[in-house]
Order: structure tokens, then sequence, then C-alpha cells
């Protein structure tokens, strides 16, 4: 059993979030896009250049929020689709900006509705969000599209008369002075001092536990401090951050705040990581003014995926003898800093009581920047003792840097708003310390990595008998379609799976690949799930982990592949295989061509016995969020009543074609249809008079009955 969430992870990028995707951006019988351009003034400029490096303080800078008063009534293109439903979209350009994202405010959404942020190239996608996005305070923040333009799309189904409460009052847009690498996701990656150590560098068991409480929060538009998921006395999974209160110390800054998780490289020294997973909106639980911290409680639940780890805690004010940090300097990936000596009792600057931080006198290994504010200091047992101020130290001159002492933070007041003990010992149990928190440690013991090659197997790309090219990729024989035969007992769960990626080579960044499962016994059947992701995020001579955006469940035999283009023919991908088994002559890889599946031995007329890089990741069972909060029931109808034609969804694509039988009141078949396999479809009522009819669709063993007027 193995935890693969550390591999690249690719895909769309998105907060909390429902699967789907926008829109083509040039779309018959949609109007064309609607840009407009926000100036930066040039005093924020300024500012954002200066990003006050004079501070001691390090929160990160270097970036501008602008005031901005839009909605779906002054802005943008509403238009109306031939299934009845609406969509809305506007562009937004901010001349100079490395990144812009969005405020939205008002933001209260119907059930139903859908809202997507991306750029122009729809390869950087961020949603879809939802009505669970909704919140008290009648606001959503979303994580930074890269480049100057940010393009908005709302889509809402037929059966709704509006979309709800939605404006824009923010455009916030970072300032980065250089060009990051085209592989970054983020704007921010690689800014950090070379003097910084990466998280994955580091083997200490304790050091990678508790990373996975690290988070980094963009606030103000794009400024960027660190915050630390704190566990409490009750270890109950409530969704605490620490930060410093010069980071966050107001509800407006904290309801717009965005929380990163789990951005780090994925391995020691790597590309950039992803920035994916991502939650909006915080409320203020308890903040010190004289006291540098803030604890905040997050608004949205936590996924699984985002690996949370709630960090314990030590608030005896013992001296600690040694320690770490994990931090974001600059907003970076994940870096490590390590002190060898024990630390001090110190002043800080005067706007903090005396006498209330730890003094890291130097840093043996790494150091902290801009954007590290608020990181936690970890004692050598993994408990919080302290989160970050500032000071002096950079990658010259590693020195003086000062925590504030969480143990002053405890119960140095005694207003609730004022201190930490109130929230994190819930229950008075007044320990001392208590250790960290896994909510699903037990989960990732039940995780499994399905491979069909042997760990003692040499891995290759095989291409006898090719003109050129490989078995497993774009070849002379132009195989579109690859599957990997698996055969599980019991019911098991998919977030994902691997691709262990030999070669990738795009001719465009809109290179594609669709990753696809399907049921099936001896070859692969039906598709019941496929993701469409760039080529250009999948990194060669690695393994690379492919997050759905739904949990696949299945039983017994499936097939797990992927699908490609050749409308370019620069483009190269093949995935690492099993070499050549001459001897077992064991095969369970499958090729697709214009004939249709078969296994690749018996493509190979017995010469070629292999098994694709491909390896799915399961689980036991997965805590699931509701896949579409729209759905009350397993399958809707609209319009109702109905006059010529209904549309008929459903919550899951069934499991089989559909078999649809329309019933008038004496209980009479008036239409009879076959649909395929498929979530959605058109049913033409226009020659059935009006009255009240019931509509049975059975799929397999599944049948649903509903009732449905229809007037003329």
């Amino acid at each position: 059993m193995i935890t693969v969430f550390n591999l690249i992870s690719t895909g769309l990028i998105g907060q909390l979030a429902l699967p789907g995707s926008p829109l083509p951006l040039h779309c018959k019988g949609i109007s064309d896009l609607k840009q407009y351009e926000v100036m930066i003034p040039e005093k924020m400029k300024t500012v954002a250049a200066e990003e006050g490096m004079r501070s001691l303080l390090k929160p990160a800078r270097q970036g501008a929020m602008l005031e901005v008063l839009c909605s779906t009534e002054n802005t943008g293109t509403w238009d109306t689709l031939p299934d009845g439903s609406a969509v809305w979209r506007a562009s937004f350009r901010v001349p100079g900006a490395s990144s812009v994202n969005l405020v939205f405010s008002p933001y209260q959404v119907n059930k139903g509705v859908r809202i997507y942020v991306y750029d122009k190239s729809q390869k950087i996608v961020l949603g879809a969000f939802s009505d669970a996005n909704n919140k008290p305070f009648s606001k959503l923040a979303t994580a930074g599209v890269p480049g100057e333009e940010i393009v908005v799309e709302i889509q809402v189904p037929a059966y709704l008369e509006s979309a709800g409460a939605i404006g824009i009052t923010g455009i916030g847009c970072a300032l980065v002075p250089d060009i990051h690498p085209e592989s970054a996701y983020d704007e921010w990656f690689g800014k950090s001092g070379s003097c910084n150590v990466d998280i994955n560098c580091i083997a200490d068991s304790t050091v990678q536990l508790v990373k996975n409480a690290v988070v980094r929060i963009m606030f103000n538009g794009t400024e960027r401090c660190t915050g630390t998921l704190v566990n409490n006395t009750r270890q109950d999974g409530t969704s605490y951050v620490l930060t410093a209160e010069h980071c966050i110390n107001s509800e407006d800054i904290a309801n717009e705040a965005v929380f990163y998780f789990d951005y780090e490289s994925p391995y020691c020294n790597g590309p950039d990581g992803s920035v994916r997973k991502t939650l909006s909106g915080a409320t203020i639980k308890a903040t010190g003014g004289k006291l540098d911290f803030t604890l905040l409680e997050l608004l949205e639940p936590i996924p699984f995926a985002y690996k949370p780890y709630y960090a314990g805690w030590d608030y005896t004010g013992r001296q600690p003898a040694s320690g770490f940090t994990i931090h974001h300097p600059m907003g970076d990936v994940k870096k490590y800093s390590k002190e060898e000596h024990p630390l001090m009792v110190d002043d800080f600057i005067n706007d903090y009581n005396a006498g209330t931080h730890w003094l890291v006198n130097r840093w043996e290994s790494g150091t902290t920047e801009k954007g590290s504010s608020g990181s936690p200091f970890f004692n050598s047992r993994g408990h919080i003792v302290g989160t970050l101020s500032g000071g002096l130290a950079n990658c010259e001159n590693p020195e003086k840097d000062y925590f504030q002492m969480f143990s002053r933070c405890w119960d140095d007041y005694s207003d609730p708003g004022q201190q930490l003990a109130c929230w994190l010992d819930p229950i008075y149990q007044d320990v001392g310390l208590i250790g960290g928190f896994d909510p699903y440690r037990d989960l990732w013991l039940t995780g499994d990595t399905l491979s069909n090659i042997g760990k003692t197997e040499t891995t290759t790309v095989e291409r006898t008998g090719l003109d050129w090219g490989s078995y497993s990729g774009h070849n002379s024989a132009y195989h579109t379609q690859f599957a990997e035969r698996f055969d599980v007992s019991g019911t098991k769960k998919m977030p994902g799976l691997l691709l262990d990626v030999a070669r990738n080579y795009w001719e465009s960044a809109a290179s594609e690949i669709t990753i696809k499962i399907w049921n099936g016994a001896e070859i692969p059947n039906q598709v019941i799930y496929e993701k469409r992701i760039f080529t250009s995020n999948l990194t060669w001579q690695a393994p690379n982990f492919i997050q759905f955006d739904s949990i696949v469940s299945f039983t017994g035999v499936f097939f797990a592949g992927y699908e490609l283009e050749y409308d370019l023919p620069g483009d190269t991908f093949a995935t690492y295989m099993a070499a050549n088994r001459n001897t077992s002559l064991i095969n369970t890889a499958f090729v697709y061509d214009e004939a249709g599946w078969q296994s690749l031995s018996d493509y190979t007329e017995g010469v070629v016995h292999s098994s694709f890089g491909v390896m799915p990741v399961v689980f036991d069972s997965i805590p699931e969020t509701t896949n579409d909060p729209r759905f009350d029931n397993p399958v809707i109808v609209y319009p109702v009543p109905a006059e010529s034609h209904l549309w008929i969804e459903f919550e899951n694509v069934p499991a089989a074609p559909v078999s649809v039988t329309v019933f008038n009141i004496q209980g009479q078949a008036v239409l009879e249809e076959i649909k395929a396999v498929q979530k959605k479809f058109f049913l033409h009522v226009d020659g059935l008079s009006g009255g009240i009819y019931l509509v049975r669709l059975k799929s397999g063993h599944t049948v649903h009955t509903l009732r449905v007027p229809v007037i003329k």
C-alpha cells in the first residue's frame, strides 16, 4: 500500500469545485467575447515595485487590487443555447499583469448554476463554482490565472429563471518583474532565493508528515503569507488556520483570502507543483493586536485529496532545543529551513509586546523571505511553538528571524477574540501540548497502486515491427487508443491514475491527451469516465498522477488508458511498458486502430507481449461529496411543462443504454425510443397532445419514472 499524491499532479486548476467544463471559446450561436480593459494606476505600480523591502515583517506583495463594479447586467453578454440554457461571458484584461484573479461580491448563486474562470487558451480553468461555494458573507475570491487576461463564464440551466446574485468588485493582479517558465503553473514558482531548501529534499518522516499542515495564503489580491492548519483538543477536524496578525487582521481580508494546500514541487528540486488544491474564504476567530497571530476558520470543507493534516502544538513555553520551519518564500513552492541550536526569548519591533518572540539566531539550512510571514516553527517533535513575524534573514545572511511565541498567544489576554486557548482547547483539557491529527490516516492505509508491470521487470518503449514510434504511443500503425486490463475483487474507488511517461514532445501548447476508463471483459467496451488534459502538463521520464474530477467506482474487470490524436505530426507521446516477455508470454496491453480493439500480442501475431505503464490508484472507500448539488433526484427533466421537447438529464452517466417509454394517463405507451449511454439527451414530444404523461427510463436493472405535463 502506498500514498501517491506526492507525485506529479496534472490537469485543470480548480478550487472547491464541481466536475464540468466551460464552452469552447468560439462556439456557434455564442456572441463574440467582450473584453474590458482595466488599467493599474501608476502609483499602485510604484508601491508594488517597492514591495515593502525596508520592513522587517515578511509578507510578500508585488501586486495590486483594483476596485470595479461589474454585474451581469452592466458587463458581458448573455446568450441562449439550443437546449434552453443561458450562458454569460466577459473578459477582463489588465495590461502589465503577470496573473489576474477575481473577487465576486455579491456571490449567492442558485442551485444548478456553474461558474468558470479561465485564461484565453482555456489551458487554466477554475471551477465549476456553484451554490456549494455560497457563504454567509456573500463573497468568493478565486485563485490567480496566469497572464494579463481572465475570462468569466456563467452557465444557467433552462429550468432556472436566474443565476442568482453575482457581481465582481475586485480584480487582483500580480506584477512579477521577470517572466516565469512556461512549464510553471504559478507566477511565483522559482522566485525565492537559491539558498532555500526544497521540502521534498528532506527525508525526515516528521517533516514529511507536518508539511501537509502548511498552506500558502493569498490575500488583498496577490499578497502572500504562510499559514498552518492546527489541531484542537476535540481532534474533530475543525478547519483552523494559524498565521500572522500583520498578514490578516480584518474580516474583509479573511473573507477574500485564498488558501493553497499541497503546493510543493513533486520531487527534490523538481518542476512547479499543482496549484489546483485551493479553498476560498475564512473568518477570524482570534487575533492578537500586540501579539502577532491570527486564528482563522476556513468556510469551505477540506476535500480528502488535499491531504489535510492538523498540526500539533506546545504552549508550555519550554525553550526549543532545535527545530525547523516550512514556508512559502515569495509565494514559491514549500521550502524548509532548520535551526540546530536553542531558541532564545527576545523582543521584536515596538508594534508587539516585549519578550514575546523566539529568536532564531542563524539558520543552519535555508532562510526565510517575504511571503514566509505566518509560517510555523516546529520543535523537533513536530509541535508548533511559534509563527514567523519577520526579521533580517536572507540568503546572503540567514540571521535574526523572530517567531511569535505560541505560548504567549495562548491566554495572555482573557478576551476569547485575543487568545488561542478558547478555540484550540474547547474542552478545557489544559494538556500543555497535543500531537497532530490526520483525519484520513486509516483511509490512506487502504490505498493501493495497481500495476501489471512487476517490480523486477525492465521497462522500455517497444517498437519491434514498427517503422517509427512505440506501441505505447504515437506510431506508424496509427494506433489511437491504448488500454491496460485489470481485474479486482470487491468494489474499489479510483480518484485518479499514474501514467509512467517515457516520451512527451508536443507541437502545440494546445495538444491534448484523453485519459479513459472502460468497462468490458476481454476487450475495452464502454467508456465510463474520461478526462482531457494538456500534454504540456505531463513530465516525461517520470510518473504523473492525473486526478479525476469525480470518483470512479468499479468491480471486477476494467480497462484504464488513454487516447491520442495525430492532428499535429510533431507530437510524440509514449508511456513506458514492460520489456517484451518472450518467455512468460503474459500480455495485458491493448491497442485500437480502424480495425477495433486487439490485444498487443494478437496485433503483433505473438511477437510482443507486454503491459503499459498505466497504474490506477484505488481505495476500498473514499469520503465523497455530492457529485452535483442541483440534483435532488437521480434524474431531472426540463422544461416543465413541456411544449415541443424536453431534456432528460441523469446525475451520473447511466451504466447501459436507456430505454425510454412514454405512457399517457390511461397507461398506453405512446412513445418509445432507445438512447445511447449519455448523461443528457433530448426527447421530442411535439406529437403528443396536452396532458399528463409518465416517462419511464430503464437502464440495465435501474428504472426511473417521471411525471411530465405537456401543454399545447
